[in-house]
């Protein structure tokens, strides 16, 4: 009796790790297609080269706008999202990447990727590649997931649909130190009411008392402009535009809301 109840426990050990190895065997990832801080379909190629570098550590990637295989397209939970942030700055364009599930709960970030170089498709490959060569054991990342995933499901299946639902947890991102010098000027300020009026190489910028606060001039990036005379720039960073110049041999940093 004894060896029939071993032989059948064995039977169905070996039958569950067998469910669980084939449903984990493809590593899905979906990448946007659109970052918030380009509003394009994959602008200047930086969502097809991040699927690209995801695809070389063997994962299965697809952008979020292709068709998707049978098993990914009725459960997009399978999956780990990719997502770019922006956080460049007058100096250098950079960009780090999070890794979220299907709730947009983060899973892992890497850290800041940096470049200096002046063609926009070529500086956002190479800060986006230097932030994906930070991820340090991305199958040991997935599996994390994976199991997270499976445990849920279990947890569902023996609650009878009570599910608890798990802590978030977010990494810290660690950014670069900031000299105070710089810090101490910078300036918090939402001008909510900057309307842009055409010029012949940009806009200058007007408050409500039609006063003028910037001129600027556009770039080959629409998300980027340079402040005339102030050796400054003004970037989109979606619900606000930063500008950074410099006044008296010191950087200044303001929040703008643009009424274009």
């Amino acid at each position: 009796m004894k060896k029939i109840y071993f032989s059948i426990l064995f039977l169905f050990t070996v039958s569950i790790f067998s469910q669980s190895n084939n449903s984990n065997s493809s590593k899905y990832i979906i990448v946007k297609s659109t970052f918030d801080f380009l509003k394009q379909v994959d602008r200047y190629r930086t969502s097809s080269f991040a699927k690209f570098l995801f695809e070389k550590k063997g994962f299965k990637v697809y952008l979020d706008n292709e068709q998707l295989p049978e098993e990914l397209y009725f459960n997009k939970c399978k999956a780990m999202f990719v997502n770019i942030k922006d956080d460049s700055n007058l100096f250098y364009t950079k960009t780090f990447i999070e890794l979220l599930d299907c709730n947009d709960n983060l899973i892992h970030t890497s850290q800041i990727g940096k470049s200096k170089l002046k063609d926009y498709e070529k500086t956002y490959r190479q800060s986006i590649r230097n932030a994906f060569s930070t991820f340090k054991n991305l199958d040991s990342v997935y599996t994390s997931f994976s199991s997270v995933k499976i445990t849920k499901s279990i947890k569902k299946e023996s609650n009878l649909g009570i599910v608890a639902k798990p802590k978030e947890t977010r990494q810290k991102i660690i950014k670069p130190s900031v000299n105070s010098s710089i810090i101490e000027n910078i300036n918090n300020s939402i001008y909510s009411s900057l309307t842009a009026q055409d010029t012949s190489s940009g806009y200058q910028l007007l408050n409500i008392k039609n006063e003028v606060i910037f001129i600027i001039l556009k770039t080959g990036n629409q998300n980027r402009f340079i402040i005339k005379n102030k050796n400054g720039s003004l970037i989109n960073k979606g619900s606000y535009w930063l500008a950074e110049y410099y006044e008296d041999q010191k950087l200044i940093t303001e929040k703008i809301k643009i009424n274009f």
